[in-house]
């Protein structure tokens, strides 16, 4: 499957016109510093659906959603952008950017330049980076480049390697995805076994497999940011979800 979208990815970029995107019309906001407001903030994701679950969420609309995750306390949010397997699009994007005032991450599989600009067009102030789809040199060309444009990045990892390869790099913030992206299975106990290799000044990002109260309390001191979606998707009241896990009461 990750195969398979890296390739419908490079038919994508062939067909991005860099002197059609739109101008920027919103603001830059800070996305490291945002991710460490306190002792463990939130990047909350819209995301209608995903190759593994199919749609988590009939009546999805990201701007809505994005805006109640913004009242709930959320430090980012974090926008689908793939269209043919995650049901996103760059209209998500655009339209949550111009409806909240925090950081808003472009998720996709970026593997080119004219992605990163795509995302600073349409508002982004922060790309992802997926260590497992890219080759070292390319990994450290559109980091370079999307911190040349004012972008943060949030590079995701998934062992070992990859985050020792993103330290070499300087990356400043590190996600470990406990999702394997070539099952899509889940590692639930990753986290603690690698984010330890992290220093505790740069910002460790928990993503996938958090569903309940123990698992965000039991993130807390290990990373600093956790990054959830489908747990938000597939409840009824979002915000009612916010505070049961983030709090324990319902």
């Amino acid at each position: 499957m990750l195969h398979k979208i890296v390739d419908t990815k490079k038919e994508e970029i062939s067909r991005i016109s860099i002197s059609s995107l739109p101008k920027r019309e919103v603001p830059l906001y800070p996305f490291a510093s945002s991710l460490k407001a306190s002792s463990l903030t939130m990047i909350a994701e819209c995301k209608k659906g995903s190759p593994s679950a199919g749609i988590l969420r009939s009546d999805y609309s990201a701007v809505s959603i994005a805006k109640e995750y913004e009242t709930c306390g959320a430090s980012a949010i974090s926008v689908l952008t793939d269209r043919d397997y995650f049901y996103g699009s760059l209209e998500d994007l655009n339209q949550v950017s111009r409806s909240v005032s925090i950081p808003v991450i472009r998720k996709d599989f970026i593997i080119h330049e004219s992605q990163i600009q795509e995302a600073y067009s349409y508002g982004a102030s922060a790309i992802l980076l997926i260590v497992r789809i890219l080759e070292k040199s390319r990994l450290q060309e559109l980091f370079q480049y999307a911190k040349s444009l004012g972008l943060g990045v949030l590079v995701e990892t998934h062992n070992r390697e990859e985050v020792e390869l993103s330290l070499e790099l300087g990356m400043d913030v590190i996600g470990i995805n406990t999702r394997d992206l070539d099952t899509f299975a889940i590692h639930p106990n990753l986290v603690k076994e690698i984010a330890p290799l992290i220093p505790n000044h740069l910002v460790r990002v928990a993503e996938s497999g958090i569903h309940s109260s123990k698992d965000w309390d039991d993130c807390k001191g290990i990373v600093d940011s956790v990054l959830i979606g489908t747990y938000f998707m597939k409840e009824e009241n979002i915000t009612t979800a916010y505070r049961k896990l983030t709090t324990g009461i319902s």
